[in-house]
């Protein structure tokens, strides 16, 4: 299902964001350090040049696919689109080495040890505190920790920590600050819909769902003034993303999420299954079956999160590992406590 097409809202989908927006008021980050930044001993500037060249490299391997490579003005979005993630930055250098490490390698999910994590301890012990993604009380020991969340949900809440206290540096955040909301709500929907597929995780199934939103969140903190108002004009009306991305910025929010999730150390899969739900074809686009997981993951966050849930293609559920369909229901039940409630997750955002 593309985002193009409009369809009808469930009676349980929350606000539009564009609703959020006109009643949220300016908030201040309130934001503690959970991460503390280790000695780089010249980590940062190899990174820098390591980031630059993966980002090109999946540019290219983006454009060189038959779907895209005619298309003059794809080309020059996602060359937009790669320039504005080099100037974000979404991850510092540790947490790209935790991320690549645990989630680079397709169908897999990596060990993370104790050297991964340096630096990261406050924020492992509140994920590790978590009543989903841990314990649900209080941790405070790096080794418990490790044993009681998930590596590749520590990469995941790494990630999405790292992207947060990025845009919390940046212009405009009465207008990304909601967006920002809605992108972790998402990625709570996620961590159930990425739970059952062992190959897969609940950690890739959160940035699949973090993704959905990130990347405009991305784009207005990295414009201006002016875009920024245009974007929350076109969002008031109700305005697809897409729609305000190429209006506004002149590329797709999705190419900027999927630059990030690439710039993240997430792996080229990450970048081309989450893009690929924005084309005609998705399942064309989507060359292997780690990013057709992607494009489920990413599909089943999105319909979820808009009341859509009757217009999931069935393959997507059986992709992540959902084949009977008691089990599809308690993760639409539990999506819909989540827009009632809200994420909870504000010390992953930092708000």
């Amino acid at each position: 299902m593309s985002e193009k097409e409009t369809k009808p809202r469930d009676e349980n989908s929350s606000p539009l964001i564009s609703d959020l927006m006109l009643k949220t008021p300016a908030v201040g980050t309130g934001r503690g350090d959970l991460v503390v930044e280790p000695e780089d001993g010249g980590n940062k500037d190899s990174f820098a040049l390591k980031l630059e060249e993966t980002l090109r490299e999946t540019e290219q391997a983006v454009l060189s696919l038959s779907a895209i490579a005619n298309d003059a003005a794809q080309g020059k979005a996602w060359e937009i689109s790669r320039r504005v993630v080099e100037g974000f930055k979404p991850v510092p250098w540790f947490i790209w080495r935790l991320s690549n490490f645990v989630l680079g390698k397709s169908g897999q999910v990596a060990e993370a040890s104790e050297g991964l994590v340096f630096g990261m301890r406050r924020l492992l012990f509140a994920a590790a505190s978590d009543s989903l993604l841990g314990a649900g009380e209080k941790v405070n020991d790096v080794r418990n920790a490790l044993k009681v969340v998930k590596p590749d949900v520590i990469a995941a809440v790494s990630v999405i920590h790292a992207v947060c206290r990025r845009l919390s540096s940046r212009p405009f955040e009465r207008i990304w600050r909601p967006i920002v909301e809605d992108a972790l709500l998402r990625a709570r929907i996620g961590y159930y819909v990425g739970e059952r597929s062992a190959s897969f995780g609940a950690g890739r199934g959160m940035l699949a769902g973090f993704s959905g939103r990130s990347g405009l969140a991305i784009l207005i903190s990295s414009g201006e003034l002016e875009q920024a108002r245009q974007t929350l004009e076109m969002l008031a009306t109700g305005a697809l993303i897409r729609d305000v991305g190429y209006g506004v910025y002149r590329c797709d929010p999705l190419q900027v999420s999927a630059m990030t999730l690439s710039a993240a150390g997430c792996g080229r899969d990450a970048a081309f299954g989450t893009v690929s739900y924005a084309s005609d074809d998705p399942w064309a686009v989507a060359a292997n079956d780690e990013q057709l997981r992607w494009l489920a993951a990413f599909s089943l966050c999105e319909a979820i999160r808009m009341g859509q849930v009757k217009e999931i293609d069935p393959k997507y559920w059986e992709l992540m590992g959902y084949s009977e369909v008691q089990s599809r229901e308690h993760v639409i039940a539990e999506a819909r406590k989540l827009v009632r409630r809200g994420h909870g997750w504000t010390w992953i955002g930092g708000m």
